[in-house]
């Protein structure tokens, strides 16, 4: 059985923090000589393998390296100009730094060919760690990259078939809020502006829909379901042809912020305004929708908490500490009501 960071502090009667602090910063971390010595010299005896910059350090038990490479995380997001991923890998980047790590940020453009690409660098670079939102909900070679010992995180979106570390959303739980808010204020015929089906925030959140819908006896209307890919161009696509139905709906909930966008653009060019013309929801809370006439009702996703997840799970991998199968962490949405909604009656 392989030795874990948690059995060198046991050994050495140190925590586990102070040793991660002597493999990720050596001699710069505010550990005393004397305990830094104690500790390599236990993992040495232990065969402790911890990443390749604290192996070059255990060599050279006494003298560690003058100038330490940190370790480094690779973040693979599909869509590097959705503000969702820009707050994301802030935050995860700002974690990774505090305990040491480095960062490559990877950005696919929902382009499988491209996810692949990178994995095989990040493979021969040996990271010591991953965190990704995968381009699809299923990849055969991204099955295949999770045998390999680099430690992996889903984030966001996962593989519908893998057992994997992941720290998610419940989508569909923010989307059957955000529809059942509009049916509690009376409108029946309820259009939806989805993402991608691929990939399983596209599923989860048109499932989220379909089930209030049906909780509430509502009939599923095929035409008031339009993709819209999660881009600008394809949310007032969407929204254009709801619209131009015979029977229009009195509502809509758009389940990403960039759809909203050009759904909201649509709307101006034919000089639309909410909550008269139309009501509408969306996913995702940022200042612009806050600052919006009139701002949106909108399903907020706790960002900050999903990516200090992810980096610190991702970095507990890579330290060895145990964990009894892979870990799901559930995140929770939030409703924020605010103007873009009325009630209807028909």
């Amino acid at each position: 059985m392989a030795v874990k960071l948690k059995d060198v502090a046991r050994k050495a009667g140190v925590s586990p923090t102070t040793v991660s602090l002597v493999f990720n910063q050596g001699s710069q971390s505010r550990i005393s000589q004397t305990t830094r010595e104690r500790i390599l010299e236990v993992a040495q005896e232990l065969g402790y393998q911890p990443g390749k910059v604290a192996q070059r350090m255990v060599k050279n038990i006494v003298q560690p390296l003058p100038q330490q490479i940190p370790p480094t995380i690779a973040l693979v997001i599909t869509d590097i100009t959705n503000p969702f991923f820009t707050e994301l890998a802030a935050v995860i980047e700002d974690v990774a730094s505090r305990y040491g790590y480095n960062i490559i940020l990877c950005n696919t453009k929902k382009s499988s060919a491209k996810e692949l690409e990178y994995l095989e660098v990040l493979w021969r670079r040996r990271v010591d760690g991953l965190i990704i939102a995968p381009a699809e909900d299923s990849s055969e070679y991204l099955l295949e990259f999770l045998k390999r010992e680099i430690p992996v995180v889903f984030v966001d979106r996962y593989l519908e078939n893998a057992m994997a570390n992941a720290v998610l959303l419940d989508n569909v739980k923010g989307a059957y809020m955000a529809v059942e808010y509009l049916i509690q204020l009376g409108h029946r015929r309820i259009g939806v502006i989805n993402g991608r089906r691929e990939v399983t925030t596209g599923k989860e959140r048109l499932l989220g829909y379909i089930n209030a819908l049906k909780d509430y006896q509502l009939a599923i209307d095929e035409n008031l379901l339009r993709d819209g890919y999660f881009t600008i161009e394809g949310g007032q696509q969407a929204m254009a042809e709801l619209l131009d139905l015979p029977d229009p709906p009195s509502a809509i909930f758009s389940t990403a912020s960039l759809m909203t966008m050009g759904a909201l653009q649509e709307l101006q060019n034919r000089g639309m305004k909410l909550p008269l013309a139309l009501s509408l929801t969306s996913f995702d809370d940022y200042m612009w929708t806050r600052l919006v006439d009139p701002p949106l009702t909108v399903v907020a996703q706790p960002v900050l908490d999903i990516g200090r997840e992810a980096a610190q799970l991702v970095i507990q991998l890579i330290q060895g500490w145990g964990q009894d199968g892979p870990k799901k962490i559930m995140l929770q949405p939030e409703l924020i009501i605010r103007a873009s909604c009325r009630e209807y009656s028909s």
